[in-house]
């Protein structure tokens, strides 16, 4: 399941770079979708891999980084400028 929400953010990642709003809106959707997804999958592999010691730690680990990598990926949006488009 990893590495098939691999391919769903890269799949996202493609879809961001088209300069259609639309596309732009669905590519960021289904990163979001891959985001929450790996939030789920890998303190699970986490928990199947990891010494009983370690769970807790690696647990707590693995949410602050996808959480902070969410949190980045939301800041990169800042530095875009806001261009008018004409109307069609």
């Amino acid at each position: 399941m990893i590495l098939s929400t691999n391919l769903l953010v890269l799949l996202s990642v493609i879809l961001c770079m088209v300069d259609d709003i639309m596309v732009i809106a669905f590519g960021r959707f289904l990163y979001g979708m891959a985001a929450g997804a790996f939030t789920v999958f890998v303190p699970k592999f986490i928990n199947e891999v990891a010494p009983p010691e370690f769970k807790g730690p690696f647990g707590a680990i693995s949410q602050f980084t996808l959480t902070l990598a969410i949190f980045i990926a939301s800041l990169m949006c800042i530095v875009i400028p806001d261009i008018p488009r004409e109307e069609i």
